[in-house]
């Protein structure tokens, strides 16, 4: 019974600030959502919406909008009165943990020639497959001189997902 009465008073708060929204002469929900789609580059047909409703960011009146395509997920805040995008985040996944493509070796060259390295300069102290949000990725760390060097290189493509480098004095 609690958790139904508190369900009703979210969904009522809800509306009210999307019917404050209206009445102040901004944007709906559904222009919102249409701004974070043309943002993305993405169809509505092709986007799985997980949430979209009013909040509040600093006082200002925003909409939060969280959908799904294939492979990337869309995390994206709009600003209510203006339609303008204030917060866009990504992040690709892959579903398919079948499709390695690239080999621990390769994985390894590719850190090292963004680190400007050869494999002598260095003294590998990690390189592994772990999943990370959805996909296939080598974890990958090495040394050189007082540096540490941390990256995540996609197993399917080669490509560095992140990276970090810090002084292992730190």
């Amino acid at each position: 019974m609690k958790k139904t009465l508190t369900a009703i008073l979210a969904l009522v708060m809800i509306m009210a600030i999307a019917t404050c929204a209206l009445a102040a002469g901004e944007i709906t929900l559904e222009q919102a959502k249409q701004a974070a789609l043309e943002r993305a580059g993405v169809t509505a047909d092709a986007a799985t919406f997980v949430k979209a409703h009013p909040d509040y960011d600093d006082g200002r009146p925003t909409y939060e909008i969280k959908f799904f395509t294939d492979d990337t997920e869309y995390e994206i805040e709009v600003d209510a009165r203006t339609g303008r995008i204030t917060e866009f985040d990504t992040e690709y996944f892959q579903r398919d943990f079948s499709t390695q493509n690239v080999t621990e070796e390769e994985a390894r060259q590719i850190a090292l020639a963004q680190a400007g390295f050869k494999a002598e300069d260095v003294r590998f102290t990690k390189c592994r497959m772990d999943r990370d949000d959805g996909r296939l990725v080598y974890e990958i760390e090495f040394v050189n001189g007082t540096m540490e060097y941390e990256f995540d290189v996609d197993a399917t493509s080669g490509r560095i997902l992140e990276y970090n480098i810090d002084s292992i004095y730190d």
